[in-house]
């Protein structure tokens, strides 16, 4: 259900909603450590589309209506195989952002671009055989998104991501899961999310696949600095997709992702299209 409009809500989404927009989201898991040489780039664009929100003062599946937000987003994931167990990891953002309201019957628009906030990090594998697979990963996130373009490309501040990954695969069924935390040390911010994946390979080529992301943040936003709410993410999306097998080395995907509940948040739509490379 829509719940009515408050304007004063709606003016103050604006600018923190889209600093959420360009923070660092965890790729799916992957506890397969590759053997040293090895890996996959993932170079992918999303389409970020929304007129509606969350409300601040609690988490809800309910939107009101909110300015318009719109990110269209160049990012690269994957990872590297370096040897004794150990991969690196990387999450690597520029986009632009451009937020719209309606103001004295006249359309305000911002827009922003230039680099958002990256990761990188460390993955070491525990249990590594062909049907099951563990590891646990440090990421550091990068406050490389300027926090003083309108809207802001990153929140500002940087983060540690310690988390544990895992995976089964089982025929031609295959998922992962990936949780852990979001640390902010300056502020003591800290988000607790968790990623899940599952596939299934419907055709020799072609496998369809669902995805999950939850974050929330345990530090209430009125509680925090105005300069620390850009890292509060409260947030539930689902996504779901298809990937093409075109050769060893490439594979096409497409996935459409939807959030479902949040706080604070514009709730919205993505388009992701892109293609993994594994060498």
């Amino acid at each position: 259900m829509t719940m009515p409009a408050r304007p004063d809500f709606v003016v103050t989404l604006s600018g923190v909603a889209l600093a959420l927009c360009a923070m660092v989201v965890s790729a799916h898991a992957d506890p397969w450590i590759p053997a040293a040489g090895d890996g996959v780039v993932k170079p992918m664009v999303r389409l970020f589309d929304s007129s509606s929100a969350y409300s601040a003062s609690g988490f809800t599946t309910g939107t009101i209506p909110a300015s318009t937000q719109q990110e269209t987003q160049f990012r690269v994931t994957g990872s590297a195989g370096i040897g004794d167990g150990f991969s690196i990891e990387y999450d690597l953002r520029a986009g632009r952002l451009r937020s719209a309201r309606i103001k004295h019957h006249r359309s305000i628009a911002q827009s922003g671009s230039g680099l958002e906030d990256q990761t990188i990090g460390l993955n070491y594998g525990l249990t590594q055989t062909p049907d099951f697979a563990d590891s646990v990963t440090l990421n550091v996130v990068l406050p490389t998104g300027s926090t003083s373009a309108a809207p802001a490309l990153g929140a500002g501040h940087f983060a540690l991501e310690p988390d544990v990954q895992a995976g089964v695969i089982d025929g031609r069924f295959s998922a992962t899961i990936a949780a852990g935390a979001r640390i902010f040390p300056v502020s003591g911010v800290t988000q607790l999310r968790s990623t899940v994946y599952a596939g299934l390979r419907v055709w020799p080529r072609l496998s369809v696949f669902a995805t999950g992301f939850v974050s929330r943040t345990i530090q209430q936003p009125k509680a925090l600095r105005l300069t620390d709410q850009a890292e509060v993410y409260n947030i539930v999306r689902v996504g779901a997709g298809v990937t093409y097998r075109l050769s060893a080395m490439l594979r096409p995907f497409f996935e459409y992702e939807s959030t479902m509940a949040g706080q604070g948040i514009h709730a919205g739509r993505r388009i992701v299209v892109g293609v993994a490379i594994r060498y």
